[in-house]
């Protein structure tokens, strides 16, 4: 189930019979041998449900936030992705 998708990054949760996973990508450069080149950036957590699995993608969407009107914007934006699933 895709959480959020845009040109630069996205997550995703998966679910099976062993848990849930929360994966992460987006798209990076870095310099090798004086050159940037692009890489793909993967992170993955792992989760017993899907309620820890959206806590984490709650966590990590208000961790950027400049201020507490920027944060309770991005709870209501994690909020309306958990309408959608129920």
């Amino acid at each position: 189930m895709i959480l959020e998708e845009n040109e630069n990054y996205s997550y995703v949760v998966t679910t099976d019979g062993a848990g849930t996973v929360l994966n992460f990508q987006q798209q990076r450069q870095r310099e090798k041998n004086k050159i940037m080149v692009d890489f793909l950036h993967k992170d993955q957590w792992f989760f017993l449900s899907l309620p820890q699995a959206l806590n984490k993608y709650l966590d990590l969407k208000i961790e950027g936030s400049k201020d507490v009107e920027d944060c309770l914007n991005k709870i209501e934006e994690v909020r309306q992705i958990i309408k959608q699933i129920k």
